[in-house]
């Protein structure tokens, strides 16, 4: 009966940990994505398929969290036993570590079968699912496919439109590349189109109005077509966009567990050794995916019974440890080819880890030999201590500083370095578990489809990696904050701070001003280092991940917006020989009419810019007849960079100052720019998040300090989810106009903000 309420107890300190970290982890997972899902539900998409969808993505992301989840539960409740002296109780009772360790056993098989479940059966059923609901999600029109003043690729046709009214599916100057003809190239043009859902044949149609086509063909320059229209209609391909993301994903993701059996069989001829060995790959990471919970708790309760005076802080960083090492020695090892064609990758750290966790658990009960003890005692004298560290600290007689003045002086400062210091403690475990998912995320789910090379990744790392952190703050800063006040309630050290006369309102001084350092130091990162480490970023994604611009490549994008009323398209894009094949430029006027168009077999980078070579320049009349037709004798030159060849910058890339001259300028040519002003304000509400969300962390922790840190925790989710859904609603419905641009970007800080005032000020002092 005892060993049962032992067994109970550790369940009870594991489950909440558990719990809250599965679903901090999950929401971490999704957070990028809850805009998308906004759009959908804001533009008119059915909110049952939004749902489904949403229920998908999340099942996708359980498989890989619930291990974190429970490496993390163990860790914590371990460091807690172990700092609690519990370890040292039970042991004096008579319960060896192996006795303790069962629980934790017991709670990692579970979660082992659970993750079998999910990848053996439910994931591939998932995958298949996720994608059929998205095709069904495609074809409904007020789904925007189409983004504004972005060349965005449908099947064999490239779609441009200067504005877009979401909540009408209407179009503003639009723009289309036709490559569905292989000898015939053909540009149209319309001042107005319109997105039309064609229910029966389950297809999107994109009507224009009041336009004319263009049509060449490269093979014969001198051949030459306009058509004006009134109505023209295309069907636009949604699948095509879903079905290249289903072939990047991969066909094993969708395959069953029985289906992979069948396709790894060593006397299937019929398949490349190389596909043959991506369904090896699968197959064997499904098998070993759901072991991992085992190794994790094998090597984490050791490990954190150990730690008895770091407790649950130095546990949590162990944790964090462990997971990195074993996902990058995962991936590393995948990437073996003597070990690619049985799974070794994922086999082998399994077994390593259950080795190591083997002998920790052995040497838990058994001391390890006197030899290493000495050594290990040597090491440890090698390492400094706090009492040998020299102290350059002049103090001053103590009959010169006398104790009432000493007291006065330092007391505040010395509590707001004691609070300063613990918050900075929680932020820093906030940045490693933050970085520790987008790490894993990254190398499961992204850079392990196009296995690029080391060098690569680690550019990847070195600028995704501070953006992704920058986007998770407000996160950080909201549970740093919670855990810290009920920390400080939990070991009744808020009480003995209020007994000494300092207020709920003094006591969260040093907090809100890290908070608002925080906030600060997120808008400078923001408008210096961000915007380059994006581009940077997006480059070596493009160039060296995905390998989309390689030399003699096809680019991603082979149109690009020169200036408001130009535009250039090429054919081929080699980035060795500085080359370009096939370049079209054209130029339109204010209804959207082609004024002009140069066309050029060949172009090459000289010292001051594009040279094109050959080019024929043709002049268009008011009804859109050919006016003038001639071959260019000398070369024709164009002040463009080899970079320029892309899409137009994205607000990420952009500074403050830089988009808001954006706007002015948008705005003196008469345009329309409410998307851009939701994303100028979006760079001042962002930043100044941290500050809101730790002005309501305090609110509502001060509201529940009975709580602990389950409670804590559960709020910090509770907070974290409500903001972002409040925040992604407002600037979807600022996309819409159904909200003004700058009431969408505050919506969520004004009201938070004015939510977390208000408790803060009639929070008992």
């Amino acid at each position: 009966m005892g060993f049962k309420v032992l067994d109970r107890y550790v369940y009870r300190q594991m489950l909440p940990v558990f719990v809250i970290a599965v679903s901090v982890f999950t929401f971490l997972h999704v957070m990028d994505r809850l805009q998308d899902f906004s759009n959908m539900a804001v533009n008119g998409a059915p909110l049952y398929l939004v749902s489904q969808l949403w229920a998908l993505l999340l099942l996708s992301f359980v498989s890989h969290t619930l291990p974190m989840g429970l490496l993390l539960a163990v860790v914590t409740t371990c460091g807690r036993l172990a700092s609690d002296l519990e370890v040292v109780a039970l042991h004096a009772l008579g319960v060896s570590p192996l006795r303790l360790f069962r629980p934790f056993l017991v709670a990692a098989l579970a979660v082992a079968l659970t993750v079998a479940t999910l990848t053996l059966w439910i994931n591939p059923w998932g995958s298949a699912a996720f994608f059929q609901c998205l095709r069904e999600l495609r074809q409904h029109a007020a789904i925007p496919m189409i983004q504004e003043q972005t060349f965005t690729r449908i099947g064999n046709i490239v779609v441009y439109t200067d504005e877009m009214d979401l909540s009408t599916s209407e179009l503003r100057g639009v723009l289309i590349g036709d490559e569905r003809d292989p000898k015939t190239f053909g540009i149209i043009t319309a001042p107005h189109g319109r997105l039309i859902d064609d229910e029966p044949n389950q297809r999107t149609i994109l009507r224009l109005t009041d336009g004319a086509v263009h049509e060449s063909r490269p093979e014969s320059p001198a051949w030459y077509r306009v058509t004006k229209f009134e109505v023209y209609e295309t069907p636009l391909d949604m699948n095509t966009q879903i079905a290249e993301v289903e072939k990047e994903a991969g066909a094993q993701k969708k395959l069953t567990t029985w289906d992979l059996v069948l396709n790894t069989r060593a006397l299937d001829y019929s398949r490349r050794a190389e596909k043959a060995e991506m369904f090896v790959v699968e197959f064997h990471k499904r098998l070993s995916l759901p072991l991992a919970p085992i190794v994790f708790a094998m090597v984490a309760f050791p490990l954190g019974i150990r730690l008895h005076r770091g407790g649950r802080a130095v546990a949590a960083v162990g944790g964090i440890i462990i997971y990195l090492v074993h996902h990058v020695t995962q991936e590393a090892l995948g990437r073996v080819t003597v070990l690619r064609p049985w799974g070794g990758g994922r086999w082998v750290p399994i077994i390593v880890f259950g080795l190591v966790g083997g002998v920790l658990l052995y040497f838990t009960v058994e001391p390890a030999p006197r030899g290493w003890r000495r050594f290990a005692a040597r090491v440890l004298d090698l390492l400094p201590t706090r009492s040998s560290l020299p102290s350059f600290r002049r103090r001053a007689p103590a009959s010169a500083r006398p104790r009432n003045i000493r007291r006065r002086r330092y007391l505040s400062s010395l509590i707001d370095r004691y609070l300063a210091r613990q918050f900075i403690v929680y932020f820093g475990y906030g940045l490693g578990v933050a970085t520790a998912i987008f790490v894993v995320v990254d190398l499961v789910e992204t850079l392990s489809r196009y296995e690029p090379s080391l060098r690569a990744i680690l550019k990847h790392f070195a600028y995704r990696l501070p953006a992704a952190l920058h986007q998770a703050l407000p996160i950080i800063v909201l549970v740093a904050t919670i855990f810290l006040f009920m920390e400080l309630e939990r070991y009744r050290e808020l009480t003995a701070l209020k007994a000494a006369g300092l207020s709920l309102h003094r006591i969260s001084l040093p907090v809100l001003v890290l908070a608002g350092a925080v906030s600060v130091g997120a808008f400078v990162f923001q408008e210096t280092a961000a915007p380059t480490l994006n581009a940077k970023g997006e480059e070596v994604d493009r160039v060296e991940i995905r390998k989309t611009s390689a030399s003699g490549s096809r680019p991603q994008l082979h149109w690009y917006r020169r200036s408001d009323s130009e535009f250039v398209r090429i054919d081929r894009l080699d980035r060795a020989l500085r080359q370009v094949s096939g370049i079209t430029l054209i130029q339109r006027d204010a209804n959207f009419r082609l004024v002009k168009r140069v066309d050029a077999a060949q172009a090459v980078w000289a010292s001051d810019g594009l040279e094109l070579d050959r080019s024929v320049e043709r002049e268009f009349g008011p009804d859109d007849t050919v006016q003038t037709e001639s071959e260019s004798a000398t070369p024709l030159r164009l002040t463009d960079s080899l970079e320029a060849l892309g899409a137009m910058p994205a607000p990420s890339a952009m500074t403050f100052a830089e988009l808001r001259a954006y706007v002015r300028h948008m705005r003196e040519r008469g345009q329309a720019v409410g998307a851009q002003v939701l994303y100028l304000h979006s760079k001042l509400s962002f930043p100044l998040m941290s500050l809101v969300l730790a002005v309501l962390a305090i609110s509502c922790a001060a509201r529940w300090p009975q709580g602990g840190r389950v409670i804590g925790g559960a709020i910090a989710v509770a907070i974290a989810i409500a903001y972002w859904v409040v925040n992604s609603g407002a600037l979807s419905l600022g996309r819409v106009d159904l909200l003004p641009p700058i009431v969408a970007a505050w919506t969520a800080n004004i009201v938070f903000g004015g939510i977390g005032v208000s408790l803060f000020v009639r929070t008992p002092t």
